[in-house]
């Protein structure tokens, strides 16, 4: 999957506005390959919920994420309708470099094997406001781990 400069640019902005904290989204397209895609930018409701149950949820936004269910199922129930499928999922590590964390690969897994293997995760670092790379990762199932795609 190739994303065109503006789905890339929209992902930055989203990046540096949500700045201290991760963003998070979903980039859907049609299940051939061609454009256009479509950029989600969703809501990241880990402060929330590590507010509600810091014992559950010990990370804040500054250091995780969690997309807002409902925005999730209906960005879902579109892919659906529409035939598209799930291109990517993307969210920033705020003054991190961009990689693969242990805890990226916990929440793209189902046990041993990824949910959503076709799937590209891109990951922005953001440094002090700036964006400083972008990497994207998919699923090698050769080597049974997100590889630099």
């Amino acid at each position: 999957m190739v994303l065109d400069d503006k789905d890339i640019a929209q992902i930055h902005r989203h990046a540096v506005k949500e700045y201290p904290y991760e963003c998070c989204g979903i980039v859907i397209g049609p299940g051939d390959g061609s454009l256009p895609h479509k950029v989600y930018e969703c809501t990241n409701i880990q402060n929330m919920i590590h507010k509600k149950d810091p014992q559950t949820y010990p990370r804040d936004a500054k250091t995780a994420y969690n997309i807002d269910p409902e925005e999730q199922k209906r960005i879902f129930k579109l892919v659906e309708e529409k035939g598209w499928q799930i291109k990517a999922f993307y969210h920033s590590h705020p003054d991190h470099p961009a990689y693969f964390s242990e805890e990226d690969k916990k929440m793209a897994m189902w046990g041993d094997d990824p949910i959503y293997p076709e799937t590209i995760y891109i990951i922005v670092s953001v440094l002090n406001g700036e964006i400083k790379e972008t990497i994207a990762f998919k699923w090698n199932e050769e080597d049974k781990r997100f590889k630099i795609s």
